[in-house]
């Protein structure tokens, strides 16, 4: 049962949702009091939290941001991060979306998202809107839920690095970053092969040792473990379609042996499969 300072809603794109640039995946509203822990949940998506009252604190590779109102973090949840109230405040109070979607990890790369990931949309008032109507549509889920909230995240994005953009040159290791890029995609895109650090750092035209230390230093964690959770991130997704067989989805993301697959599963979300499944996701 969710707290009732919490409001979730979970979203399965239709077939033809990959003709959209962004897809939301899950939308929802929350108040963080002060005593709870922080927030450390990996998903795997790009994550927009906009602040409507109160004070947050985010932390992401050791750097603390406070986030307050009007204004938009934006995390990437497959690396290592956590959020919570800041502390001597009274509330934060939050609206989020989880999405995914084309270009999102260079966009995120290119604007150094990593070591700022807070931003002032141009126009408050028009961001809070869109988290709204993004949480609206995904409730209602309707036969144009998935046009509808790409519109409005493609409006909100544009909206929240335009000021970043201005004068802003790409990293200096750009070509590093594209390397790593390719990594992530050649992963995404085939998740049943069993990968191994060798054949990722040959993708990367750097050695094992390299590879490893700079995905890890890039990323936030190994690339095994990334690997981990973005095959259970397709599980999720496999999981709330008819008729979805635990056996089918664990072979589907890469996973010979359903008891490796549920192990993992309830590691990283909590939940086994069956009861993933039978709850229609979370």
């Amino acid at each position: 049962m969710q707290p009732r300072n919490e409001e979730l809603h979970f979203h399965t794109p239709a077939k033809f949702a990959d003709a959209f640039p962004y897809l939301a995946m899950v939308a929802g509203s929350r108040t963080a009091w002060p005593q709870e822990a922080p927030i450390r949940k990996r998903f795997h998506q790009h994550v927009f939290v906009y602040t409507t009252g109160g004070c947050g604190l985010v932390e992401v590779r050791g750097q603390r941001f406070l986030a307050e109102a009007d204004s938009v973090v934006w995390l990437d949840t497959a690396q290592a991060y956590a959020h919570s109230c800041a502390a001597e405040r009274e509330n934060w109070r939050y609206l989020w979306m989880g999405i995914e979607g084309h270009g999102l990890n260079a966009l995120y790369q290119f604007l150094g998202v990593q070591q700022q990931p807070l931003f002032v949309p141009r126009d408050p008032k028009a961001a809070r809107a869109v988290f709204k109507a993004v949480n609206g549509l995904l409730a209602e889920r309707s036969p144009a839920t998935d046009a509808l909230a790409s519109a409005a995240i493609a409006a909100l994005i544009a909206d929240m690095i335009a000021p970043r953009l201005t004068g802003t040159e790409p990293a200096d290791d750009a070509r590093g970053a594209d390397r790593l890029l390719t990594v992530l995609k050649a992963m995404r895109d085939d998740l049943v092969r069993s990968w191994t650090i060798d054949d990722l750092a040959a993708l990367a035209r750097l050695s094992p040792s390299q590879f490893f230390r700079r995905f890890r230093d890039v990323v936030g964690t190994t690339p095994m473990d990334w690997l981990r959770h973005e095959r259970i991130n397709q599980a999720k997704r496999l999981l709330v379609g008819p008729d979805a067989k635990v056996s089918a989805v664990a072979a589907a993301c890469g996973y010979p042996d359903p008891y490796h697959f549920s192990r993992d599963f309830r590691r990283v979300t909590g939940y086994t499969p069956t009861k993933f499944r039978r709850d229609g996701g979370y």
